[in-house]
């Protein structure tokens, strides 16, 4: 997928993102710590393992990120999957979100697991109202 540099930049400088979960018509939001991985397109989310937002995501994997900057004249919503890991891959990835964010008591724990998101398609708005659409590359 070709993320737009503006996109990618907002990446690189924000820190915060919210993800939306939905579960049997029943959304809920959460404002999450992130991680994105530039050369395979997926962002590294953590989360307690006994939360909502990680329950909702067993169920129900199709999720959406929201990315924007107070700064910015641009927002970037993620529509994708989300996948729980476990193992070596989630260790790897455990240890990219960390380096990243600094917030060790939102990424290691017993209970806290990581969660790799799939970006397969992209809308991004700016100030002027215009709206893009960018699909997975196939």
């Amino acid at each position: 997928m070709n993320i737009p540099n503006d996109i990618k930049q907002l990446l690189k400088e924000e820190r915060l993102c919210v993800m939306a979960t939905c579960v049997e018509s029943n959304p809920y939001s959460s404002l999450m710590n992130f991680t994105y991985v530039e050369g395979e397109n997926k962002v590294i989310l953590s989360t307690r393992k006994n939360s909502k937002k990680y329950s909702n995501i067993l169920k129900n994997r199709n999720i959406s990120l929201l990315f924007f900057s107070t700064s910015s004249e641009v927002s970037a919503t993620f529509l994708g999957t989300a996948r729980p890991i476990e193992g070596n891959e989630e260790d790897h990835y455990r240890e990219m979100h960390m380096n990243k964010t600094k917030m060790p008591q939102f990424i290691l724990g017993d209970n806290i697991g990581v969660i790799v998101f799939s970006i397969e398609q992209i809308v991004v708005s700016n100030s002027q109202d215009q709206v893009k659409y960018i699909n997975e590359d196939v």
